[in-house]
């Protein structure tokens, strides 16, 4: 039985969540609720919440409902984290998906450009290359829906605040797993990211079908709770800029979820992109798995593993 090292263990488990985020933009459509973007993010966060508080008291981890040490980042970090998915839904409902999810995926170049200054991060010399490999794959890909109409000018600032905040979510993320359980994070962020949107759902009138409220749950259970347990989880282990660059895998999930779900034929511009997406990918794995990434595991050992949930 082969016995993965902590390091590339950790970059597996972000590559795994990533790809079951791929999958989102099919159960947003399903959930059937344009133009109430918060209502789906409310009720997702608040069910992510149910399935952490559950996990907590099923593995009797009380301490772990504990804030911490950060307990103005712990709360603003959950606000932040349902403005992101608003942002997203938004930009997706102005813009075409694949327009949306190219702007919105400039994120890893602005996580990887600040990582460095905030989190004194080195930046790796192969950072740059799998970059600009990921970042072509996207805009390959998006190449395929693209369509002849003019972009929404609305719908661009939508996509590109959802990807400041998501760079903005990664680096504060990384600074509260230092010393943060990641039940502890998950549960709180769910928490206060349900909470703020309260006045905002509860006065609002809609109306949910059976095959909404069941997508809902879905993106409650699996996209907050299990992919985003993973995520947080192992964030520690993984440097801000490569968690950037292994997130390149959620459009090419999403590519395949489309396929598989909703018949979406991929077109050769999406079969060159996913290749160059896959080669980014390799390329951070294969330097954290050779001598090249091995400043990058020396600085993962010094976390006492007891720390980590």
């Amino acid at each position: 039985m082969i016995e993965l090292r902590k390091p590339t263990r950790g970059y597996l488990l972000i590559a795994a969540a990533t790809i079951i985020w791929g999958s989102i933009g099919i159960l947003v459509r399903w959930a059937d609720l344009p133009g109430q973007e918060n209502v789906i993010v409310f009720w997702r966060m608040l069910i992510g919440a149910c399935f952490y508080l559950f996990t907590i008291t099923a593995s009797r981890k009380s301490t772990q409902l504990r804030l911490g040490q950060h307990h103005l980042m712990l709360p603003l970090s959950g606000a932040l984290l349902s403005f992101h998915w608003i942002l997203m839904f938004k930009a997706i409902n102005r813009l075409t998906v694949s327009d949306a999810v190219f702007i919105a995926y400039l994120a890893p170049v602005f996580t990887a450009l600040l990582a460095p200054l905030i989190l004194k991060e080195k930046l790796e010399k192969t950072t740059p290359v799998a970059l600009l490999l990921a970042l072509s794959g996207v805009a390959l890909t998006s190449l395929t829906q693209r369509s002849e109409s003019s972009l929404d000018a609305v719908g661009i600032i939508y996509a590109l605040a959802g990807a400041l905040t998501y760079a903005t979510l990664v680096l504060m993320l990384k600074v509260m797993r230092e010393d943060t359980p990641a039940l502890t994070i998950t549960f709180y962020q769910s928490l206060f990211g349900g909470l703020v949107l309260v006045p905002f759902t509860l006065f609002q009138s809609y109306s949910i079908k059976p095959q909404g409220w069941i997508s809902i749950i879905i993106l409650g259970v699996i996209h907050i709770g299990i992919a985003g347990l993973l995520y947080v989880h192992a964030a520690r282990q993984v440097k801000a800029q490569h968690i950037g660059i292994i997130s390149y895998l959620e459009p090419l999930s999403a590519m395949v979820f489309g396929l598989l779900f909703l018949g979406e034929r991929p077109g050769w511009q999406d079969l060159a992109g996913g290749l160059l997406i896959i080669a980014a990918g390799l390329t951070i794995f294969l330097q954290i798995t050779t001598g090249e990434g091995k400043e990058a595991k020396e600085n993962v050992r010094k976390f006492h593993p007891n720390n980590s949930s």
